[in-house]
């Protein structure tokens, strides 16, 4: 990926923060139910009678500051609780697309708690994918943005009623669905319970996306490219620990949808310095960022731009070629791909 050193370091920070929001950019590892945050929990919890986690916006907002992934997953599962009804899932769509739009992303690919909304609240999935797809289209028609749905496998809930939740996703899997995720570590178990899921996901023509090498090492992205035969990974900032899985990343052309202010905030990094996220661009891994859970993480998808111009020490084409990535590793058709990228060609770098 191209870079310069002094050509970094020269942008002026608001012709930067302009050109960073210019770049047509494709959002591939955020999570619906990840993106609501306090005041929309807040707005949640009076809708429906709920007691919310503190009394107060700042309170609430001290709540989303986690010191733990398990505490984090916990009051992800809390937040999720809030959503009771399909204008809580569409109205959460919606208001994410319109802050996507504000900040120059063209296409988003939410990752939707499936296996979650459906073992654990009940929830039957033609219900939640109406309604998200509902605000969806409300923010397209307005924002004229691109969206895609991946019903996910959670990690945590046993496998038998994870099968039997995704195939209520089979059998009606609803307008924008592209693809199949699985949430949590890539382990053997995955092989046992979800490869079956994942294997129905490609009879039906759906793509097949997995977390893995989030705090877990370079065996959990190799046995998700060789078991799992995923075409992208989400996070995969454990790669690094072993050469053969990056050139197996290079080889097959395999995009890590990373998320840098998510990894500190969460622990899977233990400081900017010690962060694998030059060490992949300088290895000529395919990188897309995400925010992953904005408000969970204090990040959005600008801030994850900035982090990697100042850690990577990248100059306008190297930014440029971050967005490039995201567009072209995206489940988007291939007209809306090429129509982006010669959008993003034709995007004025800014003045050094």
């Amino acid at each position: 990926m191209p870079h310069s050193p002094s050509g970094a370091a020269s942008i002026d920070d608001g012709a930067l923060t302009d050109f960073l929001q210019a770049l047509p950019k494709a959002e591939l590892h955020v999570h619906l139910e990840g993106t609501i945050g306090p005041e929309t929990l807040l707005r949640l919890a009076e809708r429906h009678g709920l007691r919310p986690p503190a009394d107060d916006l700042d309170g609430v907002r001290s709540w989303y500051r986690t010191d733990s992934f398990e505490q984090f997953l916990e009051r992800y599962s809390q937040v999720i609780g809030h959503l009771r009804s399909a204008d809580d899932l569409a109205l959460v769509a919606e208001d994410y697309l319109h802050d996507a739009h504000r900040q120059g992303i063209v296409h988003v690919e939410f990752h939707v708690s499936a296996s979650s909304h459906i073992v654990e609240y009940g929830r039957r999935w033609n219900e939640v994918s109406d309604a998200v797809v509902a605000g969806c289209r409300r923010a397209g028609l307005e924002t004229g943005m691109s969206w895609a749905l991946i019903p996910d496998v959670a990690g945590h809930l046993p496998i038998d009623a994870c099968v039997a939740a995704m195939a209520q996703v089979f059998a009606r899997p609803g307008e924008g669905v592209v693809a199949i995720g699985a949430t949590g570590a890539a382990s053997r178990r995955m092989s046992e319970g979800r490869h079956p899921v994942l294997d129905r996901a490609r009879a039906e023509g759906l793509h097949v996306v997995a977390h893995a090498g989030q705090h877990g090492g370079a065996d959990e992205v190799r046995h998700a490219i060789e078991t799992l035969g995923v075409e992208r990974i989400q996070h995969g900032i454990g790669a690094m620990g072993d050469p053969a899985v990056v050139a197996l990343l290079i080889d097959r052309g395999i995009a890590c949808d990373v998320c840098p202010g998510s990894n500190l905030a969460l622990g899977a990094a233990a400081d900017a310095a010690s962060h694998p996220l030059p060490a992949m661009i300088a290895a000529g891994i395919e990188v897309t960022l995400g925010s992953d859970d904005p408000p969970f993480v204090d990040s959005t998808l600008l801030d994850e731009y900035e982090r990697a111009r100042t850690w990577c020490d990248l100059d306008a084409d190297g930014l440029r070629a971050l967005a490039a990535a995201s567009l072209r590793h995206s489940f988007a058709s291939v007209d809306a791909i090429e129509r982006w990228l010669t959008t993003l060609a034709a995007t004025p770098a800014p003045p050094s």
